[in-house]
């Protein structure tokens, strides 16, 4: 993905897996698509993007209320 900019890490930080959430376009249609450094541990991944999931779900009820 040429151009891809990520936030740097935290001091101290090291990568140990990358999932990548991008939005596409193809034949003028736009839609989600997902690229991982390596195969993902699926329980892994569940849960992260159920933390991530729930936090953003939060931050939208807070910018409403």
């Amino acid at each position: 993905m040429p151009g891809l900019e990520i936030h740097p890490l935290g001091d101290g930080e090291q990568w140990e897996f990358a999932f990548v959430l991008a939005k596409v376009r193809s034949e003028g249609e736009t839609t989600w698509s997902y690229r991982t450094s390596a195969a993902p541990n699926r329980e892994e991944l569940l849960g992260a993007l159920t933390v991530h999931v729930e936090l953003l779900r939060r931050e939208l009820v807070e910018e409403w209320e």
